[in-house]
């Protein structure tokens, strides 16, 4: 909100709301394609800066209620209603348990929707249950050169994958669309880490990104996994769906975990 002090500028307190109500979506799941757009936008604008989350917060109230401030005024913010063209002092200091109530826009690993198109474009489903194996292991290889380069043309890669952008074509997108990408697969993986607990372990903090060579010998790990060794059914897999790949290789590490429970690490 634009910091005006001047307040020769009178109200008449006649025209001046005595109570406002506001409403706002209370998780990820309740936004539109709209909202979501325009909470991306604002997050991709200020979420890095110092504080940026919480100006965030404000740009998506305003949006969200649908008021502009005007100016600032000795009892708080002189604001107005878009529709109804009425004003209303909003109080500074109820600010920060109104921006309270978006407290979930900082928990985007909790995000159940994402963008579904983009310039024309459908995206896969949300949780990849109907994505080819192949396809989930070349994005998780892009998530992690991501991580470890911040090089933004590795989400560039996953976008054209997660919307099925035909190989040589260049898309132009709006700024916040990369942000998009590496928040829905991220929160995808949050996912996949409490369904498939056992194989995949939540990242500890400090610990550090893998190389491309290390992600290509995990890779290569899981496909052998999953063919137990025979080569003849690794087109089988890797078309397999992403949900039935990560099931398997679930269970499979659900037996280790017993079997070194019960045997120890070197068994009997």
């Amino acid at each position: 909100m634009q910091n005006d002090t001047r307040t020769e500028k009178k109200t008449p307190r006649s025209s001046l709301c005595k109570k406002v109500s506001f409403t706002v979506p209370t998780s990820w799941g309740e936004l539109t394609q709209e909202q979501l757009r325009y909470v991306l936008k604002v997050m991709s604008l200020y979420g890095s800066k110092p504080e940026g989350m919480e100006i965030a917060k404000l740009w998506a109230l305003r949006y969200f209620c649908r008021f502009e401030p005007i100016r600032k005024t000795d009892a708080g913010w002189l604001c107005q209603l878009v529709d109804s063209k009425k004003a209303f002092i909003l109080n500074p200091d109820l600010i920060p348990s109104i921006l309270e109530q978006l407290s979930w826009l900082d928990h985007p690993e909790e995000m159940t929707v994402r963008l579904e198109e983009v310039s024309g474009y459908k995206a896969v489903d949300m949780s990849f249950r109907h994505l080819p194996f192949k396809l989930y292991l070349e994005l998780e290889n892009y998530y992690q050169y991501y991580l470890a380069s911040k090089d933004e043309k590795y989400l560039e890669k996953m976008f054209n994958i997660l919307y099925g952008i035909p190989t040589g074509f260049k898309i132009y997108v709006a700024e916040y669309v990369p942000l998009s990408v590496f928040l829905w697969y991220t929160a995808t993986k949050h996912t996949f880490s409490k369904v498939f607990h056992h194989f995949l372990k939540p990242v500890r903090e400090g610990q550090q990104t893998g190389t491309q060579e290390s992600q290509l010998e995990m890779m290569n790990a899981q496909i052998r996994l999953l063919t137990k060794g025979d080569i003849t059914k690794n087109n089988e897999v890797l078309l397999s769906s992403t949900w039935d790949a990560l099931t398997e290789l679930d269970a499979l590490a659900r037996d280790s975990e017993e079997f070194n429970r019960k045997y120890g690490k070197h068994g009997t």
